[in-house]
């Protein structure tokens, strides 16, 4: 009897290829949502200053209005216009000892112009000046100002602004609520790597890192977690690239020890004791900017490099960031020598 149960189970469980077909369906059915939806929301014709409805426009109209009136327009021109780096260390208990040092430059919600140019033209002079090797390049998406029109000038303005940057192992990237699906290609043609719920494992000093990325979880609504950790081996190090927050319970959940994102822009505009009124989130407000813990896992929401609808900031300060992960208790070689535990 237990034979032919066994048999009788073996015959019904999916075979290995059977499930990375099963996840390779999921996979493309999240991405043909995401096509619908820009075909139903007609992303691909119109100018980036169209609005994608008539409230946004009503808003950014009279919020524009305001600022000239009371000249504070072109000072929010200027704030946004200079792009800080900023450095973060992230220090994890579990992290190998290998990885000890292993540094990525993150940069997210670009939201490149043809007619506001200055947020890329600080960028591109602070990463001329930025003489470090780096380990990995990471990009949160939202690589383009307005919604609608073609995204094909954003790929080369990239390119030019990193040609500088040397990563070790490359650059990745995620989509976000701004892009449309063909720009995907493109990037990959230009040697940058878009990842849509999918991931794949780095070996640095011989340790193993997991990175996974999401496509948007927040316009579109095309992310899952899980598919973007298939393949991962139990006890890797995880690195997850998300547009946005919402998606840090999921993340948490699957194990996932450093999740960085963007979308916030960190307000955008903030009141100085108030702070920024509006996240544009469904995560709560703590994660809307800056580091932040969840279980156990660490993240980090960017302000990032550009604005959208008015191109204005005020408080809030837009960045590139150099994070470098750091094990505590770190034990060198000096350490290990007296410890007797290397010779």
């Amino acid at each position: 009897m237990e034979n032919i149960r066994r048999v009788v189970e073996e015959k019904e469980s999916p075979t290995m290829g059977e499930r990375e077909d099963e996840f390779s369906l999921q996979r493309k059915e999240l991405w043909e949502k995401r096509i619908e939806l820009e075909k139903e929301w007609n992303l691909y014709e119109g100018e980036e200053e169209d609005w994608i409805n008539i409230g946004v426009w009503i808003k950014t109209r009279i919020l524009e209005a305001l600022l000239k009136l009371t000249g504070f327009y072109n000072r929010g021109l200027r704030n946004a216009s200079n792009v800080q780096l900023r450095r973060l260390r992230f220090i994890f208990p579990n992290l190998p000892q290998e990885l000890h040092g292993f540094k990525i430059l993150f940069a997210t919600d670009l939201h490149l112009s043809k007619k506001h140019l200055g947020w890329y033209i600080s960028v591109e002079s602070l990463l001329k000046n930025f003489k470090e090797e780096v380990d990995l390049i990471l990009l949160g998406g939202d690589y383009r100002f307005g919604y609608f029109g073609e995204e094909n000038f954003v790929v080369p303005l990239i390119r030019d602004m990193l040609a500088s940057i040397n990563s070790r192992y490359g650059v990745y990237g995620v989509m976000g609520n701004h892009d449309v699906s063909n720009v995907k290609d493109q990037f990959e043609r230009s040697g940058i790597k878009i990842l849509v719920n999918e991931g794949l494992e780095l070996e640095h000093n011989s340790a193993k890192i997991w990175l996974g990325g999401v496509d948007d979880p927040h316009g579109f609504k095309s992310s899952d977690v899980s598919l973007s950790l298939l393949g991962r081996s139990e006890n890797t190090f995880t690195i997850l690239l998300s547009h946005s927050p919402d998606v840090f319970e999921e993340s948490a959940l699957w194990n996932v020890d450093l999740l960085l994102c963007g979308h916030t822009h960190g307000g955008q505009i903030a009141f100085p004791l108030i702070g920024p009124v509006y996240f544009n989130t469904k995560a709560p407000r703590k994660y809307g900017y800056g580091k932040w813990n969840y279980l156990k896992m660490q993240g980090y929401t960017s302000s990032g490099v550009g604005t959208t609808d008015v191109p204005v900031r005020f408080y809030t300060v837009p960045e590139i960031v150099i994070i470098t992960l750091f094990r505590m208790p770190f034990e060198d070689d000096l350490t290990l020598v007296l410890k007797g535990k290397k010779s």
